[in-house]
C-alpha cells in the first residue's frame, strides 16, 4: 500500500516508493483520491494501422477527485521504472473524464492512496511491439522462475 503526498506527482510517487522497496515489476489494482489537477490523453480515430492514437494532452485543472485508477508497473529496457496508469476522475462540476495518465503533470491534492502488488517470477519490460508499432509492457518470465507451480508427488491409487 502507498501513500502519496500533497504536491507530489502521482505517477513519481508511485516510482519513489517502488524504487525504494525494489519493486520493479507488478499491477496497480487500486487508487483512490484527490488531484490539484489532471493530465491525460485518450484514444481517437487516427489514419495509421490500428486505426487510433492518443490525443494532444488535456489537462482539467481541480480540484480533481479520483474515481479509480489501475495500471502495471515495470521496466524500460535501460532498466529504469515505468508506471503505466489509467483512472477516471470527476472535476468539480461533476463531469467525469478518464484516460492514461501523464507523468509529472498530476500532483496530488489532499492524499492518493494506491494498492500495489508485486509480481514473482515475471518481470514487465516496456518493449517494442512491431504489430503495433508502439511500446509496450510485456511479461517476461525470470530465468530463475521456469516452474512455479509446487511439484508435486505420484502416488499409487491401486
Amino acid at each position: 500500500m502507498i501513500r502519496v503526498r500533497p504536491g507530489i506527482d502521482l505517477i513519481m510517487g508511485i516510482e519513489e516508493v517502488c524504487e525504494q522497496s525494489g519493486l520493479r515489476s507488478g499491477s496497480i489494482s487500486c487508487c483512490v483520491g484527490s488531484l490539484g489537477k489532471a493530465s491525460f490523453m485518450f484514444l481517437v480515430p487516427f489514419d495509421n494501422p490500428m486505426g487510433s492514437a492518443y490525443c494532444d494532452p488535456v489537462t482539467i485543472e481541480g480540484p480533481v477527485e479520483i474515481l479509480s485508477a489501475q495500471g502495471t508497473l515495470g521496466e524500460e529496457e535501460d532498466g529504469s521504472l515505468f508506471v503505466h496508469l489509467h483512472g477516471s476522475f470527476v472535476d468539480r462540476d461533476g463531469c467525469v473524464h478518464g484516460g492514461h495518465l501523464i507523468k509529472g503533470q498530476n500532483p496530488v491534492l489532499f492524499t492518493a492512496e494506491i494498492m500495489v502488488c508485486g509480481f514473482e517470477g515475471v518481470r514487465m519490460l516496456r518493449l517494442h511491439d512491431p504489430e503495433i508499432g508502439m511500446k509496450v509492457l510485456t511479461p517476461v518470465v525470470k530465468e530463475k522462475a521456469k516452474d512455479l507451480r509446487p511439484k508435486r508427488s505420484r502416488q499409487n491409487t491401486k
